[in-house]
């Protein structure tokens, strides 16, 4: 390796093998092809489904010390599982304080929780090696998601330099954790890779937030041949940061490709409109964006809601709405751009929304409620494209 991070090509492909760690017969087939490069130290099983019921254990991934050209490295590398994406779309979905202290997906930090005791014992094995220096963390879809607790266990547990690699991950844990956590591992150790048209990003929603957020990312570009959620193949994101053979493009490059975000005023004229607006993939990211900005502008205007709070009473849609609501009645520019976020996000589930029609919490908490479950019907077709 020329330099201490993988080419983005390379980071790929260990996340799309991760898939191939099911059973004794293709664990054979990928540990005689990474023969030359690594050593597997660690299986880790780790259980997903459901944050309260969790489902039987099967391999989540690997641990690996690298060899010849690898030699001072180490990899941890994850995949996502069809039966986690359950606790990815389940409104009651709680909060759970990651091993740093930052608050998380539950769902996520229980299956973490699930094989953390095979990352010790990595660890362990870790500290007996001479000349180790860098730990690569990657994974796809929940896999990324959990390399990401995983990177962020291993920054706060050993010395090493670690680096983290994630692709079409969903969002895992609150602000202070993804800033927290991005200013340990420093912006340029994380590469997060995402197609625009994936949907698995777009969740879980605001206040959860991406490690790095919106900047310090590389967002790929999607075509319109394929279904969105095709995107979230991890063949596709092969493709994408290839230059059309074996090779991988490098990372400046990758970052040099990005397409326009969406800009600020772009969002306000989009919420100001009255056009006609259908629910497709883009809309919800737009809705999304949107979302973000209105929240943005009610938190500078000192309005808050303890949306961490240890209680279960209140589902994070509850403290959303009721944030809302609260901001609605409070100022008559918050409300206007509250009852154009409600506007614009019922026209597009075809729900009407009058000037006589009251933003009661119930009302708002039913709109994102119902935006929810469209866009969950998006992540679990995703899922379908997990292996």
């Amino acid at each position: 390796m020329n330099s201490n991070r993988l080419d983005a090509r390379v980071a790929a492909t260990l996340a799309q093998d991760a898939y191939r760690l099911k059973d004794d017969v293709t664990r054979r087939v990928v540990l005689f092809e990474y023969k030359d490069k690594f050593e597997v130290e660690e299986e880790l099983k780790g259980k997903t489904g459901a944050f309260i019921v969790l489902k039987s254990s099967h391999i989540m991934g690997a641990c690996a010390f690298g060899i010849g050209e690898h030699k001072g490295h180490a990899f941890v590398i994850l995949k996502g599982t069809a039966s986690g994406f359950d606790a990815l779309t389940d409104l009651n979905a709680g909060l759970r304080r990651s091993s740093s202290g930052g608050q998380v997906h539950q769902g996520f930090q229980y299956t973490f929780e699930s094989f953390l005791p095979q990352l010790q014992a990595f660890r362990m094995a870790a500290a007996k090696r001479e000349g180790l220096h860098t730990i690569h963390c990657v994974g796809h879809s929940l896999g990324g998601a959990l390399a990401t607790l995983a990177a962020d266990w291993l920054k706060s547990s050993t010395s090493y330099g670690v680096k983290l690699y994630t692709f079409g991950s969903p969002r895992v844990g609150f602000p202070f954790f993804s800033e927290d956590m991005t200013s340990r591992l420093h912006a340029d150790n994380i590469f997060r890779v995402y197609h625009k048209t994936d949907p698995v990003p777009m969740v879980p929603t605001w206040p959860f937030t991406h490690v790095p957020d919106i900047g310090t990312d590389y967002l790929m570009d999607s075509g319109l041949a394929l279904l969105p959620w095709e995107y979230h193949k991890m063949e596709n994101y092969i493709n994408s940061v290839s230059d059309g053979n074996s090779s991988s493009l490098d990372w400046p490059t990758l970052k040099a490709m990005r397409p326009p975000e969406l800009l600020d005023k772009s969002v306000e004229n989009w919420l100001k409109s009255d056009g006609a607006i259908s629910l497709c993939l883009n809309t919800a990211r737009v809705i999304d964006a949107a979302l973000i900005w209105v929240v943005k502008k009610i938190i500078h205007a000192g309005v808050t809601v303890l949306v961490g709070a240890g209680t279960t009473t209140f589902t994070i849609l509850d403290r959303l709405a009721y944030m809302m609501h609260k901001a609605y009645n409070l100022t008559e520019d918050l409300g206007y751009w509250v009852m154009r976020l409600i506007t614009r996000i019922a026209r597009a589930l075809g729900i009407v929304v009058t000037e006589t029609t009251t933003l009661s919490v119930s009302f708002i908490r039913m709109i994102f409620t119902r935006m929810h479950h469209r866009v969950s019907e998006l992540v679990r077709k995703a899922a379908d494209t997990v292996q």
